[in-house]
């Protein structure tokens, strides 16, 4: 849809949508092949949000969501024809390694007997254990947590009682009271190497070891487990999505800022843009954060009139301690580990954990962010090895797409990161040379480093670099998130709708807040809801561990 098209003021539509991120474009996805008239609105040049996927020389760097956590369950990805529109996603069997400084490797698969060989090489009492555990996290993980991603939460006093009706929610009452720390130690694990890469697992997306929602762990090291990529850049799985709404008659404007939600008495009713348009609908869709979305968008005078406690329950909102630095590199080759003489799969794993041997390994690294220091232990990541042509292979042979990642402050107490960061780039590979010796040799083609600042000023939502749009805390989610108030996807504005990463299930490109925010939305204007949800989602639902 052309920018002049969108200046007809006598245009009106069923529904907008304010946010092309990966919940907006899969809520106008699913609510125009409804039959509804959509406008979907996004204030940067494409869509898409974190799924950003940039093309240097040929070098296609996804600078920030790289690792995709749910596409083999997610029920956008076979609702929405993805696959026929150009999104493929690559799962490799061998998940994930952490390389030891003396050359050795614990490498994990989405196979657990696999694992269990490895674990065995360090401790066999743990291996035996660790089929134990698994067996009970996969089932939390696919009978319970899974299925509650794409369903809306329930109250929080009605999902304790009924977690009580069965063993599986026995198991995740208790852990939703204990820290990712609590819920490790109570595996019984006695080497600090597989404790401690399990924990890295379950933080390396900036979840704090002692903040709670100890259910969580599972659900992380799981999916990180079967994490995929997606065949030529992130960006495919949003430029899909697009298509299908194009394709189900959405009109997608891009570079059209929204500055203000039209308010009619207590009724939103339209949106007004940076260019002083005001577009009219039936139903206004909002990803925004809840501080964008109540105290800007919206304004307080206005939740004030509908609410005694949205505003206050909206200031009280926090972002994520923490952030993440991405450093990207085009090399003239791959990195070759050294622990490959000891593993040979610890060369193929999708992920490379270095500079984490312990439990305090990784609690030290997440402690010197809060208090503003990063430091160059994390993850890297040899993309090219799984997608070949994310590198310019006919003009660069045998070139490489690698990215490394950590935990980052944003505030950075030695200085500004704009003034570091070539520094970084430089120490960071100097560290992953310890563990591949032949980037000694390789050539650096292009680097980019994508830091904290530079995170918050790409994508806005994502405020301070908080790159799940808002803390995971007990008081932020299930139904707490965004607050009491919304967490239905409904809003006590009438007519307003939230569907962004800071309502459940949150971030991580899940697709989840726009894939239930469009069934609330259906049911309520009377739509075709032409999609059934999954078996398994129905099976959890029997056992009342999901709405």
């Amino acid at each position: 849809m052309g920018r002049s098209q969108v200046a007809n003021l006598d245009e009106s539509y069923d529904i907008i949508v304010i946010g092309g991120g990966p919940n907006g474009l899969c809520a106008t996805a699913y609510l125009a092949r409804a039959g509804a008239k959509v406008l979907m609105l996004e204030r940067h040049h494409e869509g898409g949000g974190g799924l950003v996927t940039e093309e240097w020389s040929g070098f296609r760097f996804n600078t920030h969501a790289k690792l995709m956590l749910m596409m083999d369950v997610m029920p956008p990805y076979h609702d929405l024809e993805l696959q026929s529109f150009g999104c493929r996603y690559l799962q490799p069997d061998v998940a994930a390694t952490v390389l030891t400084r003396d050359g050795k490797a614990l490498t994990f698969y989405s196979d657990i007997q696999k694992t269990a060989k490895s674990i065995a090489r360090f401790n066999k009492n743990d291996a035996e254990r660790y089929v134990e555990v698994m067996a009970d996290w996969y089932t939390i993980t696919n009978e319970a947590l899974i299925p509650a991603t794409y369903a809306p939460p329930i109250p929080m006093l009605d999902l304790t009682v009924n977690y009580q009706r069965s063993d599986v929610g026995q198991v995740l009452n208790e852990m939703a009271e204990e820290t990712f720390l609590e819920t490790l130690d109570h595996c019984g694990f006695e080497s600090d190497l597989l404790q401690g890469a399990l924990l890295h697992l379950g933080t390396m997306y900036g979840m704090d070891p002692e903040g709670g929602l100890g259910f969580l762990l599972p659900l992380f090291v799981t999916r990180l487990l079967h994490a995929s990529i997606i065949r030529s850049g992130s960006h495919q799985l949003a430029a899909s999505m697009s298509r299908f709404a194009n394709q189900s008659g959405a009109s997608l404007e891009r570079a059209a800022e929204v500055t203000k939600i039209l308010i009619d008495g207590t009724k939103a009713v339209g949106v007004r843009l940076a260019t002083g348009e005001e577009i009219r609908a039936k139903k206004i869709v909002t990803t925004t954060d809840p501080k964008k979305t109540f105290l800007d968008l919206v304004g307080v005078d206005v939740c004030n009139q509908v609410s005694s406690t949205l505003v206050n329950q909206t200031q009280a909102w926090e972002w994520e301690s923490t952030s993440l630095c991405n450093v990207h590199y085009a090399l003239s080759e791959r990195p070759e580990y050294h622990a490959k003489a000891f593993d040979p799969d610890a060369d193929r794993a999708l992920i490379q954990i270095m500079g984490v041997e312990s439990v305090d390994d990784v609690t030290a690294q997440i402690a010197g962010a809060k208090e503003g220091r990063f430091g160059p232990s994390g993850t890297g990541m040899t993309l090219t090895d799984f997608d070949p042509m994310q590198a310019p292979v006919d003009v660069e042979p045998g070139a490489a797409v690698a990215c490394w990642e950590g935990i980052a402050p944003f505030e950075n107490v030695d200085g500004d990161w704009d003034a570091l960061e070539s520094g970084y780039a430089k120490s960071i590979l100097e560290r992953w040379t310890e563990y591949a010796p032949n980037l000694e040799h390789a050539t650096v083609i292009r680097h980019y480093v994508n830091h904290p600042k530079h995170i918050a000023a790409k994508i806005p939502q994502m405020v301070r670099g908080s790159i799940k749009h808002g803390a995971y805390l007990p008081t932020q989610m299930l139904a707490n998130r965004p607050n009491a108030d919304c967490s239905s996807h409904r809003t006590p504005i009438e007519n307003l709708y939230v569907a962004g990463a800071s309502v459940w299930p949150g971030g991580m490109v899940l697709l989840g807040g726009g894939y239930n925010c469009a069934g609330i939305v259906a049911e309520d204007m009377g739509l075709d809801k032409w999609w059934t949800e999954p078996e398994y989602i129905t099976e959890a639902r029997k056992k009342g561990l999901v709405g």
